[in-house]
């Protein structure tokens, strides 16, 4: 029951993600949301503006109060 529940979760904060976010990828990127599609969003990254496609399942966690610039 705790795994589903943490599960779940997951999946309303990755279904959740719209532009602007801070996101960090199961990989360890952070980045912030400039695209979000069904299945894929594209995430900036660096002081360069790296620009990264990735799948949503790829997305660990939801920075809530980050406020360094990269």
């Amino acid at each position: 029951r705790p795994e589903s529940k943490r599960k779940k979760k997951q999946e309303e904060m990755r279904n959740s993600l719209t532009v602007g976010d801070k996101i960090t990828t199961i990989g360890g990127i952070i980045g912030t949301v400039v695209n979000a599609s069904e299945s894929k969003i594209v995430i900036e990254t660096g002081a360069d503006r790296v620009r990264i496609e990735l799948t949503r399942w790829s997305i660990s966690s939801k920075n809530e109060d980050e406020d360094e610039e990269w």
